[in-house]
């Protein structure tokens, strides 16, 4: 059996943990891999002797073999009829480094800010799509397995891969806790949408029942899924942290300008994603920047929510991040979305706008006071709990945020504008088009849907197919014999096989 793992930067360890356990418990023998950062591909070729990965397709390293691509508008046009579903700009406008200059830990509103022509980028796209193509039909891998899907080069992995009917395998979060689950789709969780008809269908876990229901009712009691990112983002609030004057501050930021400075001087010329790669003045800049406006706040565009008003919520979503650009891609522009349900409402009702907590001060102060320009928004402070805002809303709208979760778990009114996991309930409406929305907006105030036993059911599935993985944990973690013996590694690899082995039983 062979498996193609992707490795990307701090991944890199972890996803060579998981192919160690893959290759010792469970009989895979062959491996390639597509790696990501210049570390992942010194570790992979260098730092290890247990995996024999063959081929290696290095991202940066497809990346620089554009300049000697010709265009080739006949193996352009056969990629799209193939692999298009229906056009090519889809790989490109999830690339954020590409399309929007920027890298994926450089948050910042995403603008379309291309680092490369038109040309280019087709000559970008191109070398990658040649070798990943190649590599795929030639290898055959029985199953690819991702970390995170976000850049061109996954992309094109995954949708070629579908393709040609190798097994896809993602991981993504059902918003409980730490836990994680298996997909084989990164719009949704697959997993938990063929359990979630499966019990609809009559299936019944009783015992996972009385758990789903002692969970609904803390939750709605207390507002707390115990999310792990979210403690995360509360651990790297601005507003909590130290003076950047403070000592230890200044040595830590001193000494990585240290190691930014050597990567740049270094790296440079090189097309490679993450923070340690950045202009060390650039870096400098935005954080500049972000002193700045927590030095001048942002109380004076903030408006307290008013008892008794009627009102929609939309928690603006961090960015740029895969739930905005992979997963919506055509109303990435939150300022615009923000306005199309602005004038989708009754007339009397306001828009609430809350901040992520992991943007404040990442975004300018000019940002927010054109989302005020529009007459029936307001911007509720940032230290409000979305809970309590969701709880008094009339109706939620989300592009693919938790927010969105909490609001099902509330029996609330939603419209979400993104492929995500809890769209498979039959209360929830995807908003596709701007002109329906104001009748869709209609249709969920006066004649919402709701139904506990479904939310129930849906809830028994989540807790069947999910289970916990430390990622906070594991993210810096490089002992590979660690790694190897953790359980949500352990977890994920046996649940992989698992799947294959069913898949193979069924296609036998």
């Amino acid at each position: 059996m062979k498996a193609c793992i992707f490795l990307q930067g701090q991944y890199s360890k972890l996803g060579h943990a998981l192919a160690r356990v893959l290759k010792e418990q469970h009989g895979v023998t062959e491996f390639c891999a597509y790696v990501y950062s210049l570390g992942a591909a010194e570790f992979v070729r260098q730092g290890q002797s247990d995996i024999a990965y063959n081929p290696i397709l290095v991202d940066h390293e497809l990346h620089e073999r554009f300049r000697a691509e010709q265009i080739d508008l006949q193996f352009l046009e056969r990629f799209e009829h193939e692999y298009g579903t229906p056009h090519l700009w889809k790989y490109l406008y999830a690339d954020r480094k590409l399309l929007m200059s920027i890298g994926p830990k450089e948050e910042t509103t995403a603008v379309i800010d291309p680092l490369y022509e038109h040309d280019d980028l087709l000559r970008i796209f191109q070398s990658r799509a040649r070798a990943i193509e190649e590599m795929l039909l030639k290898e055959r891998p029985d199953f690819v397995f991702f970390f995170a899907i976000g850049a061109i080069g996954n992309m094109l992995v995954y949708h070629v891969a579908k393709k040609l009917g190798i097994r896809i395998f993602t991981i993504d979060f059902p918003r409980i806790g730490n836990w994680i689950s298996l997909s084989s789709d990164y719009n949704t969780l697959t997993g938990i949408e063929e359990g979630f008809k499966s019990i609809r269908a009559g299936r019944d876990n009783e015992p996972v029942r009385q758990n789903v229901r002692k969970f609904l009712t803390e939750f709605r009691a207390t507002g707390n899924l115990n999310l792990e990112y979210i403690k995360i983002a509360q651990q790297l609030n601005p507003m909590k942290a130290p003076s950047f004057l403070h000592p230890k501050r200044l040595l830590r930021t001193f000494k990585y300008l240290i190691t930014l400075t050597r990567n740049w001087l270094k790296n440079r010329q090189l097309f490679v994603y993450g923070e340690t790669h950045l202009n060390p003045l650039r870096f400098v800049w935005y954080n500049s920047i972000r002193k700045f406006r927590r030095a001048r706040g942002l109380d004076d565009l903030y408006t307290q929510p008013v008892a008794g008003e009627e009102y929609a919520f939309f928690p603006l979503h961090y960015e740029p991040e895969l739930s905005i650009l992979v997963l919506s891609p055509f109303y990435f522009d939150q300022l615009n979305l923000i306005r199309i349900i602005a004038r989708s409402l009754p007339v009397h009702m306001k828009l609430y706008v809350k901040e992520h907590p992991s943007m404040i001060f990442r975004r300018s102060r000019k940002y927010y006071k054109d989302l005020l320009k529009i007459p029936n928004v307001r911007l509720v402070p940032h230290t409000i709990k979305s809970f309590e805002l969701i709880k008094n809303s009339k109706l939620v709208t989300v592009i693919s945020s938790s927010a969105g979760w909490e609001a099902c778990l509330l029996k609330k009114p939603l419209i979400s504008f993104g492929e995500v996991f809890y769209n498979a309930l039959p209360f929830v409406r995807r908003s596709r088009t701007p002109d329906d929305l104001p009748e869709l907006i209609k249709d969920r105030l006066e004649h919402f849907d709701y139904d506990e036993k479904t939310l129930e059911d849906f809830l028994v599935a989540t807790f069947e197919e999910s289970f916990p993985f430390d990622y906070a944990g594991l993210w810096y973690q490089n002992d590979i014999a660690a790694l190897m013996k953790d359980a949500g590694v352990q977890a994920i690899a046996q649940r992989v096989m698992k799947r294959v082995k069913s898949l193979n039983s069924q296609a036998a």
